[in-house]
């Protein structure tokens, strides 16, 4: 029903914004004109049309009184204005005290459609007497409610409609009824998303979400499903938008519990291989908040009962975010500077987690040191680290912790030594002071202990970064590529860091460590994150970046591709991802994106061990789409003896209201199609879409090896 902010405009033509005396009107008709000079009168019949200030009302015949600025219309009465139309039977408007009435009115613009026996008012306060507002074009299975009289009301600071004695419809059966009902034209529309299926592992479900406006920034709802096998999942949901001129908070709570039905068995173990309890639920909070200019805090809390939850009932939950993270950060931005607080939190007891609480943080951005043309930056910061091994290894029985003090300083001097070449050497240092340390002594390998629970460390940074610029511009033109001339920019880069020998073994309780991570590795001391366990780093890094541009229609320009490689030399070399020792030449990394039509994308990040010429990594994604009727997508992500797997994803759109989809996983290590999903997608009306949909799974751990699915949804408005 009244599902879309966007369409405030759906009034216009009840709510005519505008006096008859604002601009001079203009009569015409097939038949002459005919005026009473006594009464001022001015009749229009056959095609009559009366045009002001960007309106205009047609009808069989208006009749318009000069002296007085009224207007009426009757038979066949059309009104447009800004692409809106209303019809109606009759129309009065007095021009002076900017009152009108219509009788039998039709007016809407997607997705609200609004029938009316009559209407009148002002333009702030319009009443609509036997309405009924419909959610999409009136249909068979459309939502629709009505009232014997609906309310519009404008002011400075909201737009919103009232109904007296509101009755929902679905199609022509009524099935629900509220006293009262108020929507806000500004705020959130509804949302339904229903889910039907069966599979192995639940049974026969039925997965519910809805979100119901509450008022003109809130809307609240619930999940609710329901599983033959497991039992009824519940809790509620929101969502919150408020914005003023000096603030803007945006924000979503989706919440689930159940007592879960199912067998010890088919519950399973947890991530630490612990038996799932029967008690399980979720909770998904993300909150954002900007005052001003200069304030924003954020805040993303996942609290799961186990590892498995979201996996088991709300897989979207699970595929979008595996591993959960809790944290929030408040940060002021001064001219120059940021003052930050960030903590990071462990709500959950299947993961381990590097809590931070809090972290204290002051970042001095780029400035100059007076006329010198040098930058310098710095930041000094302090943090509470813990961490709890309890859960992931029992036998480790003392906490990770320390107090960490840290203060990094950095310093530049780019020099232009020719139009096209410039060198930028930097220095930089970093400060550390480490008070109350413990960590089990079980944590390290070889087994170890810590030296003393205060330590106080210094690295020292030295670099240069040696950039060249040129570019090229062709007469190209290529009407099939969209091509109107073809400018080539290229970059070839060195850069060399080397940071002193931090020689801090065994002296810290290395919390911030280094994780799996296979993009490039960051260059400058001050961007690490593994604080306590930063590497001695000794290397040159050369690059050649590559950027192909031509004219974007109307303005501007348009990136048709970019082609970027890179090549580590390191002259000091530690133990790569697999245990192997580094290579002097390291890696070799390949980046392209072909952008080169609307209708095509390639991107493609490549690693190769350098000195062998092994590929070692491959992600690629390739999306191609003629118009409107199918779009195919195929991705590629391949790691050196560990992952080998392709992805192809279809969709083929039959018609204006079916489309067929499908998604296809290929694990080419094992030579299996480890998901193969089928789906039919169609609208019901212009209301509801509908989606239809079996999936095959090979070998998967907890989810069924055929499930099928009914997903039904309330149609955007978008």
């Amino acid at each position: 029903m009244l599902v879309n902010a966007r369409n405030t405009s759906l009034f216009f033509s009840l709510t005519l914004s505008i006096s008859l005396n604002a601009a001079l009107p203009e009569l015409s008709s097939l038949e002459p004109l005919e005026f009473d000079e006594a009464s001022q009168r001015l009749v229009a019949r056959g095609d009559a049309r009366l045009d002001f200030d960007h309106t205009r009302i047609r009808a069989d015949r208006i009749t318009y009184y000069q002296e007085y600025s009224l207007a009426d219309a009757d038979g066949n009465v059309v009104i447009s204005r800004d692409g809106g139309r209303l019809l109606a039977d009759r129309l009065s408007y007095d021009g002076q005290q900017n009152v009108f009435s219509v009788d039998l009115l039709r007016t809407g613009q997607w997705p609200y459609y609004v029938t009316g026996v009559s209407a009148g008012g002002t333009t702030e306060d319009t009443t609509i007497n036997g309405a009924t507002l419909y959610y999409g074009a009136p249909s068979q299975f459309g939502l629709s409610a009505s009232s014997n009289e609906v309310r519009y009301i404008s002011n400075e600071t909201e737009q919103y409609v009232s109904m007296d004695g509101a009755t929902f419809r679905l199609g022509t059966v009524p099935f629900f009824y509220i006293p009262s009902y108020r929507h806000y034209l500004a705020g959130s529309p509804y949302m339904v998303d229903l889910n039907a299926g069966s599979d192995s592992e639940l049974g026969y479900y039925l997965q519910t979400t809805t979100l119901f406006p509450v008022n003109s920034w809130l809307r609240a709802g619930a999940n609710l499903d329901v599983y033959s096998q497991r039992g009824v999942l519940a809790g509620p949901t929101a969502q919150y938008t408020y914005n003023t001129s000096s603030q803007r908070i945006v924000g979503a709570l989706s919440t689930g519990a159940i007592h879960d039905n199912g067998s010890q068995s088919e519950r399973g173990l947890d991530a630490f291989d612990n038996p799932i309890d029967a008690e399980r639920g979720f909770a998904e909070w993300r909150h954002k908040h900007h005052i001003g200019e200069r304030f924003t805090g954020t805040a993303s809390i996942s609290y799961w009962s186990d590892s498995e939850v979201t996996r088991d009932f709300r897989d979207d939950i699970y595929s979008d975010n595996e591993r959960p993270d809790s944290f929030a950060e408040a940060v002021y931005a001064g001219d120059n500077y940021l003052i930050s607080a960030f903590g990071r939190f462990d709500p959950n007891q299947f993961q381990t987690v590097q809590e931070r609480s809090p972290e204290i943080r002051f970042d001095l951005l780029p400035i100059p040191i007076f006329n010198t043309g040098a930058y310098h930056r710095a930041s000094a910061s302090y943090v509470h680290l813990s961490e709890d091994f309890g859960d992931s290894a029992p036998l480790l029985t003392v906490e990770g912790e320390s107090d960490r003090f840290d203060l990094t300083y950095r310093i530049e001097r780019p020099f232009l030594l020719t139009d096209w070449l410039t060198l930028k050497p930097l220095a930089g240092a970093w400060f550390t002071q480490y008070e109350n340390q413990q960590l089990d002594p079980g944590f390290f390998t070889p087994p170890a202990t810590l030296n003393a629970d205060s330590f106080s460390r210094d690295i020292y940074e030295l670099g240069f970064d040696l950039e060249a610029r040129a570019y090229a511009s062709y007469p190209t033109v290529n009407k099939t590529w969209g091509i109107d001339g073809l400018r080539h920019f290229v970059r070839p880069v060195l850069r060399y860091r080397y940071f002193s020998d931090p020689d801090d073994i065994n002296e810290i309780a290395t919390i911030d460590r280094e994780v799996f991570d296979l993009q490039r590795p960051l260059l400058d001391l001050s961007d690490l994150r593994n604080v306590d366990q930063i590497a001695d780093t000794h290397l040159v890094r050369l690059g050649v970046e590559n950027l192909f541009q031509t004219r974007a229609q109307g303005y501007g320009s348009r990136t048709l591709a970019a082609l970027n490689f890179y090549q580590d030399i390191l002259f000091e070399k530690s133990l790569r991802y697999d245990g192997d020792q580094e290579d002097t030449f390291n890696a070799t990394w390949v980046e392209l994106v072909l952008n080169p039509a609307p209708w095509l994308k390639f991107d493609l990040a490549s690693r190769f061990k350098t000195e062998s010429l092994m590929l070692e990594e491959l992600r690629t994604r390739t999306t191609i789409q003629s118009g409107e009727v199918w779009e195919l997508g195929l991705s590629t992500d391949l790691l050196n003896q560990r992952i080998d797997q392709y992805r192809l994803d279809f969709i083929y759109r039959i018609n204006e209201r079916y489309a067929f989809l499908s998604d296809v996983n290929f694990d080419a290590d094992t030579g299996e199609f480890t998901k193969i999903k089928l789906g039919l997608r169609t609208r019901i009306g212009s209301t509801w879409e509908l989606v239809y949909a079996i999936t095959f799974r090979e070998d998967a751990s907890r989810e069924s090896d055929v499930e099928f699915q009914l997903q039904l949804r309330l149609a955007s408005g978008e």
